[in-house]
């Protein structure tokens, strides 16, 4: 019988997927590794690392160095150089955009309490793009052109979201419909999010012992990958309208305890291969052990 590793296997088979769906690319890689693993340890980290890691996930050196220079002009990533080796870390706003975005890819829940008021608003005109953009950010739900749910009281709700001559609707509760229930369920993200469950379900029994810390890392940046996609996207609902069906909070269970067994070798990892202009990197800061807490 073939021996199988199950580490290397969901490593090449969700490398695949993105490709399949043409969602893999090396600069947002590099990003997801820059803010995950990097962040909390200075920031900084030398281009032979961010090779070597990308190598790992099936991405040669000539399209990490075209992404190095795209992110580079991009204002991404800042570059400095020490002799003949490079270094990067994000720009200071992206990095000020990806410690925001940390609360709520890494976050103990989405759901926000049961008694979390909800607010109706009936714009005079269907709503601008900019508005549009908005949405995910301030957690609000387009039901219709010219119509809001937000789950918070109308004083509380940011400019965006009142626009002029608007009409505000303030309730304690909500009884969903199942119109309501469908659109709350594209804004969870519900089928991606379960799919990718069912994509790192079985690696729950596989990490009973410890991958090798270079499948650790490789991993961890890979899940944290697709992972931060759809975090970032979710609809924070309050509690009592959460669905039995809804997979979100499973995933982030599942995705917390996989992180988890991940992080001692991916860190050794860490130890082990990445630089600094100064040396190796320095310890992790506070947010790292913070990550996931209360799961």
């Amino acid at each position: 019988m073939r021996n199988t590793d199950p580490i290397a296997e969901t490593i090449t088979g969700r490398l695949t997927a993105l490709q399949a769906s043409q969602r893999l690319s090396a600069w947002s890689l590099i990003v997801s590794f820059l803010g995950d693993a990097i962040g909390p340890r200075g920031g900084e980290v030398s281009a032979s690392t961010l090779q070597s890691l990308m190598q790992r996930l099936g991405i040669g050196h000539g399209a990490v160095r075209t992404a190095l220079s795209r992110l580079a002009a991009d204002g991404w990533i800042e570059r400095s150089r020490e002799g003949r080796n490079s270094f990067y870390r994000l720009s200071a706003d992206v990095a000020e955009t990806v410690l925001s975005a940390e609360r709520r890819i890494y976050a103990a829940s989405s759901l926000l309490p049961a008694d979390t008021p909800i607010s109706l608003v009936i714009a005079p005109e269907p709503l601008s793009e900019a508005t549009l953009r908005t949405l995910d950010s301030f957690g609000a739900l387009q039901l219709a052109p010219q119509v809001l749910l937000c789950f918070t009281h109308g004083p509380g709700l940011p400019p965006a979201l009142r626009p002029p001559g608007a009409t505000i609707a303030d309730a304690q509760s909500l009884t969903a419909g199942a119109a309501l229930l469908e659109t709350m369920a594209e804004a969870r993200q519900a089928r991606e999010i379960g799919e990718l469950r069912l994509a790192y379900l079985p690696l729950s029994a596989a990490l009973d012992q410890d991958p090798s810390p270079e499948d650790a890392m490789a991993l961890r940046c890979l899940m944290i990958h697709e992972w931060r996609r759809l975090a970032l996207r979710v609809l924070p609902v309050p509690a009592d309208l959460l669905q039995p069906d809804d997979p979100e909070p499973e995933t982030r269970a599942l995705i917390a305890a996989i992180y988890a067994r991940l992080l001692a070798p991916s860190e050794a990892w860490l130890d082990a291969n990445a630089a600094t202009p100064s040396g190796p990197l320095p310890p992790p800061d506070a947010r790292l052990g913070a990550r996931f807490a209360g799961l």
